[in-house]
C-alpha cells in the first residue's frame, strides 16, 4: 500500500514581510519572493485576503522590485 504524502504546511509570519521587502529591493520578482519564503500563488493569495500586513508589504515589495529595474 503506498502512503501518501503528507500536504505541506504553510504557517504565516509576519517577519516574511520584511524578507519581501529586502528581495524587492534587490529587484526580485514577485514568483522569486514567494519561492524565497516557501510558498506559491495560491498561498500567497489567502494570506493577502486574511493578512493585510502582507498584502501591504508584497505591494511596497513589488514597487521596489519595479523601481529597481527602472535605474
Amino acid at each position: 500500500m503506498a502512503t501518501k504524502k503528507p500536504v505541506p504546511k504553510y504557517v504565516y509570519d509576519p517577519d516574511m514581510c520584511n524578507r519581501m521587502i529586502d528581495l524587492g529591493k534587490e529587484g526580485a520578482s514577485q514568483k522569486m519572493m514567494w519561492a524565497d519564503i516557501g510558498i506559491n500563488k495560491n498561498v500567497a493569495e489567502t494570506w493577502k485576503k486574511n493578512h493585510p500586513d502582507f498584502a501591504d508589504a508584497l505591494e511596497t515589495a513589488k514597487t521596489h522590485s519595479q523601481a529597481y529595474w527602472e535605474r
